[in-house]
């Protein structure tokens, strides 16, 4: 086994340690049922952690998947460059340069276009939006309503009175100038 192999599997077992330590603790926590004046609010609260978790628990898998494609492009292009060995020269570091750019393209495009990539791209879409709403709700219940601001949610119901309006209107112009004619 080399030493690539061994750091990746050690980066995995570590990220498997993670989850498996978040689940024991403070994913056990946050299942807890809330009681009190405040529950609904720590409710809410509580239902982010797990939100925050899934998002960096699916970052560091990508993290993980590009360690092992960058290993695996170092490789296919060190099998290319052992006939280089000794030669110096612009013309060789020219050589090995595009040996270089050659291997890292094709590996990584073989990589992007994998199902795998998608599949990981997908989750981590999936959980980064899931975090993004819940942080967009909880910044309107705790911040912008009790300061009075408008929320987004407020905005977009008044775009939407703004568009039925409008709409109205033009109908009503229509008509108007239909019994002027």
């Amino acid at each position: 086994m080399n030493m690539e192999d061994t750091d990746l599997e050690s980066t995995r077992e570590f990220l498997d340690l993670w989850v498996k330590t978040y689940e024991t603790t403070f994913g056990k926590i946050s299942e807890i049922p809330t009681i009190g004046p405040m529950r609904e609010k720590s409710e809410k609260m509580s239902k982010g952690l797990p939100l925050f978790f899934g998002l960096y628990s699916t970052w560091m898998d990508t993290v993980t998947d590009f360690q092992a494609i960058s290993i695996e492009a170092m490789k296919r292009m060190n099998t290319k460059t052992i006939s280089m060995e000794g030669k110096t020269g612009v013309e060789n570091y020219k050589e090995l340069y595009n040996v270089w750019m050659e291997s890292y393209t094709e590996t990584f495009k073989e990589f992007l276009k994998s199902g795998h990539f998608s599949s990981d791209m997908g989750k981590f879409m999936s959980n980064f939006l899931d975090v993004q709403k819940y942080s967009r709700d909880m910044l309107e219940e705790n911040f912008l309503k009790p300061s009075n601001l408008p929320t987004k949610s407020d905005i977009d119901e008044l775009n939407k009175e703004l568009y039925y309006l409008k709409k109205q209107v033009k109908e009503l112009s229509g008509k108007v100038n239909a019994v002027r004619e």
